[in-house]
This record gives structure tokens, sequence and C-alpha cells, in this order.
């Protein structure tokens, strides 16, 4: 998870899709990043010839994949070119950020931005007119972060289902609304087993110990996340706490959201982890650019400040405690080691060749649930959210 201390003013970035750089973007996307850059050269899909069908018949579909890598957006955007569909993508501003050029190439393709952080109504405006005025599918990650667990879910945000919702009232005649779960999952290849032990060596002198290469590799990995978390609990607590890890990553995460919102306030409708982070960024990046009332630089480092404890809240949230320590398969190891690495160094690294699994399921009827009542027009994206959720962990599971 990489770490944001994002004061910067937002503006939207809408889609310019581009016939004419298609090709080369398509290129691009399986040349240069799945396969040079995040080591992704096979890719097995499933279940997408439903999905094509619905596009071909002038639907209105709305992908919900998983997030659990960087490379998801490259992987989906091959398998939709490779079933003969265009695409569009909703992306967090932060990627339109890096580069003008790059900003433009995403553009071109069809991507436009989002803040999650804050209530972005250009964005859902422009998701809400694809959905009915295109056939294209549109792919929004329901998590919204990337949390480097392919077999575990975090909660969903309603954000997704709302959209769709609020589609499908405004579409006319045979025109409906679909709503398709999609699993990605990726398997490294065995050889990955070799790289660990280098790749944990550096990781330990990242942090100023000997490295063990005689330790077990398993034992190495617990030991060094251990290790980590006492130190982000004696830099943020002042002392590292004791127990099982889970219940330590628990404390951290609510006394350090707690903290930042006996200062800043808190929306008493936000209840899981992300919603709260995602309401402290917003409240401190909305004083941080007030104009009528510029902060002073004590204020502004002190609002600076705590963005860094609500993204280490968040990072602790993101490591689920028995996710490693139930089952120590090879791709649960790979895995961890990739997100102590960019926790650490900034980015993941991808040694070894790995095969994104992607499976999209059995499409859910949004049009048709909500004309036989089993969906209420107002307030039923917490049901639909709910039932994307059940839906999408049990693809993750197969």
């Amino acid at each position: 998870m990489r770490r944001l201390r994002n004061d910067l003013p937002y503006t939207f970035t809408p889609p310019k899709p581009r016939g004419w750089f298609r090709p080369l973007g398509l290129w691009a996307n399986n040349a240069v990043f799945l396969r040079r850059k995040y080591n992704v050269p096979l890719l097995e899909d499933s279940g997408f010839e439903k999905v094509k069908e619905l596009s071909a018949a002038g639907h209105s579909v709305l992908l919900a994949p998983n997030h659990a890598d960087h490379s998801d957006p490259h992987v989906m955007s091959a398998l939709i070119a490779r079933h003969e569909m265009r695409s569009h993508f909703m992306a967090a501003r932060e990627v339109f950020e890096v580069s003008k050029a790059g900003a433009w190439a995403l553009q071109s393709m069809g991507v436009f931005s989002v803040d999650r952080d804050g209530p972005d109504l250009s964005a859902i405006k422009t998701a809400i007119t694809l959905l009915e005025t295109s056939s294209d599918p549109l792919v929004i990650y329901p998590e919204g972060e990337i949390y480097h667990h392919h077999e575990r879910l975090d909660p969903l945000h309603e954000g997704v289902a709302s959209i769709l919702l609020k589609a499908a009232a405004r579409l006319k005649e045979r025109k409906e609304a679909w709503l398709v779960p999609v699993g990605i999952r990726f398997h490294h290849d065995p050889a990955v087993q070799d790289t660990f032990d280098e790749r944990l060596s550096r990781l330990e002198d990242r942090i100023g110990w000997t490295p063990k290469p005689s330790m077990a590799v398993d034992e190495r990995i617990v030991r060094l996340g251990t290790g980590l978390l006492g130190l982000k609990e004696m830099e943020f607590l002042g002392e590292a706490g004791r127990g099982k890890i889970q219940d330590r990553l628990a404390a951290m995460c609510e006394s350090l959201l707690s903290e930042v919102e006996s200062r800043q306030g808190r929306d008493p409708k936000a209840t899981t982890a992300p919603e709260r982070v995602r309401g402290q960024r917003y409240r401190i990046r909305k004083r941080l650019l007030d104009a009528e009332k510029p902060p002073t630089y004590l204020e502004k480092t002190a609002l600076l400040d705590d963005l860094d404890r609500v993204f280490t809240a968040l990072q602790a949230h993101s490591y689920i405690g028995d996710y490693f320590l139930a089952e120590q398969t090879l791709d649960r190891r790979a895995e961890t080691i990739m997100k102590l690495e960019e926790d650490l160094l900034g980015f993941p690294n991808y040694p070894v060749p790995r095969t994104a699994k992607v499976r999209a399921g059995e499409p859910i009827p949004v049009s048709k649930m909500l004309a036989a009542g089993e969906l209420p027009p107002k307030g039923g994206a917490g049901e639909l959210t709910a039932l994307l959720e059940r839906r999408l962990g049990e693809l993750l599971l197969r």
C-alpha cells in the first residue's frame, strides 16, 4: 500500500477514447506492463462469453473485480480486448498525477479519474452516463484499495451498487443493467521460492537487522512482519504491543483513527476502517486546501501528521493477521513478501512469471430485480453490495 500525503487540489479527468490510439495502448498494456513490469505473461479466463453477449445486445454492464494486485487493471484491459470488447475504467486520481503523458494515454483508453476520499460528483455522473449511453463494459473496483491478499475480500464500498442502481433507473426501452462479479487470482511459478531468501534479506537489512538466510522462510516472514508492527507501534503509540498479531493490528488501527477523529471529527455513517480513513482524508485535505483561511505552518504540519496516522491505520487494517498464519502456501508466501516490499521499499518485486486466473461470475440482473421488487429503487445499494460481496467471495475460493 503506497503512502499518500496528498495535499494537492483535485481536477476531474474525463475519458476521451481515441480509436487510433487503442492498438498502441493495448500493445503497451500487454508487452510493457503485463509482461515486462508485472511479469504476467499468461491469462486464463472463463465466463466472459456471457459478458460479451450482454454487451453485444446493447445492455449496461458493470464489471466489479476484486483488487489485490497493481496489475489488475492491465489484466482486465487485456481480457476485455481478447473478447473483442471496448471498455471504460474508473481509476484513482493518483494514477493521473504521475505524468501528463500517462494521463493522456489513460484518457485515450477510456479511463477517467475518481477522488476516492470525497464525493466526486463528476466521476459519479460520468459513470452513470456511460452506463446509460454505452454498452461497453465499465470496470470499477468495489474494494477501492489494493490489499495484496487474493483469497480474501475486504468489505466492499456501496458506491458501485449505488452507481448502477441510479443508471438502471434512467435506462429506456429494452436496455438492462447488469452487474458482473469478477474474481482475479494470481499463481506464481514455483521458481519464486528460490527468490525468497534474497528478498527477505534485503528487507531485513532495510530495517537495520542482520539478515538470517539460515532461518526457515515462514519463520522469517512472521519475524519480519512482527518486527515491523512493533516499530510502527513504537512510532505512533510509544510502546510495542503484546499478544496475537491480529489483535495488535486491530488495536493500532482503532487507536490511530480514534486519535485523529478526536481532532477532526467523525462521520457517524462511517463504520468500517476504510470508510473512516476516507472520511478523515477528506476532512484533512479540505482544511489543507482552504483558500479563504489557509492553515498556518504549524497547523499544516499537524494535518500532514494526521494524514500519516490514518494511512498507517489503513496499513494495519490491510494486513490480515491470520491470512498467512492460517495457510503458508507458495502464493500466500509470495503475496506477503510483495506486500512487505511495497511497504518498506516502495514497490513490490515480480521476479518470476505469474499466471492470472480470472473468472467472470454469473451476471446479476439488476434491472429485472428492480422490476420484480427484489431490490428497492431507493436504499437498495446495501442489499446489492451484500449480494456482490457474497458472489465475489465465492469466485475467489474456486
